[in-house]
């Protein structure tokens, strides 16, 4: 049971994390209408609202909670 939960969690956490980042990304693309600095986000810094490096960073949060979970889950239960 709790093999199924560890799982479920981990799947959930990805995909919220990849939702958070993909909102904080879509609110700077539309408040700055530079699509290319989508890309600069990942190598530079570049000037972002509280806003969107609120949903951002709380999408990076989740990945890498998300990640720890799967490595957990692969340490308990091997697949």
């Amino acid at each position: 049971m709790l093999q199924v939960s560890m799982t479920v969690a981990e799947y959930v956490l990805i995909l919220a994390g990849l939702i958070l980042v993909g909102n904080g990304i879509i609110l700077y693309g539309r408040r700055t209408s530079d699509w290319t600095g989508v890309l600069k986000m990942f190598y530079n810094r570049i000037g972002m609202s509280a806003a969107e490096f609120k949903w951002y960073r709380l999408g990076v949060a989740a990945l890498v909670l998300g990640v720890i979970v799967r490595i957990v889950n692969l340490t308990f239960w091997p697949a």
